[in-house]
């Protein structure tokens, strides 16, 4: 069972190390894509939420509260994209920091919580 929790798990953790590589590439090496930069972070994040709520809530031996994992996955969230938006406007050449990418990460973080949620309600999940 254990294996189980630890393995449920590894797709957010890929898609955090997904998320940290493409932030910290030098501007001249990220492809260019039709939809805005702020929906990049909005959809890069709501991933993030869902792939390591789902562990949360259900996965593990002893599965979170509801209040418990919004918290956790919501805190770490947010504090990932601050050091990424951090390091990027301090230590990456051609990259800025802004506070509006800060907010989208937010608001795609709150919009996959709620997905997770419903899904985790309608017993999908």
């Amino acid at each position: 069972m254990l294996k189980k929790a630890i393995y449920s798990f590894v797709p957010g953790i890929i898609w955090l190390l997904t998320i940290v590589v493409g932030s910290f590439m030098s501007a001249s090496k990220v492809p260019s894509v039709a939809i805005s930069d702020k929906g990049i972070h909005f959809i890069f994040y709501a991933i993030f939420a869902i792939l390591f709520y789902i562990p949360l809530r259900v996965n593990t031996k002893r599965s979170f509260s509801l209040v418990t994992t919004i918290k956790l996955v919501i805190i770490i969230g947010f504090v990932l994209g601050s050091v990424i938006e951090l390091v990027q406007h301090n230590l990456i050449v051609g990259r800025y920091g802004e506070y509006l990418d800060l907010l989208a990460n937010s608001i795609g973080l709150l919009i996959g919580v709620i997905i997770s949620e419903v899904l985790y309600r309608k017993v999908v999940l």
